[in-house]
């Protein structure tokens, strides 16, 4: 669940960098257009899965 969350957030904040400020925007934002315009759609799932994650590794202590 950890590794599912760190690779949403490396995929925010590639789409996130991609649609701000241009940082390998050409690749990135040529297969996901949608996803650098609005990088918040991506954001929004990953801070709930990151909520998620810490509530299970919680419950395990």
């Amino acid at each position: 669940m950890v590794l599912v969350t760190v690779i949403m957030a490396l995929a925010t904040a590639a789409f996130y960098g991609a649609g701000n400020y241009g940082i390998g925007a050409d690749q990135l934002c040529h297969y996901g257009g949608t996803f650098c315009v609005h990088p918040h759609w991506l954001g929004i799932p990953t801070l709930l899965l990151t909520i998620w994650t810490l509530f299970l590794r919680v419950d395990r202590i």
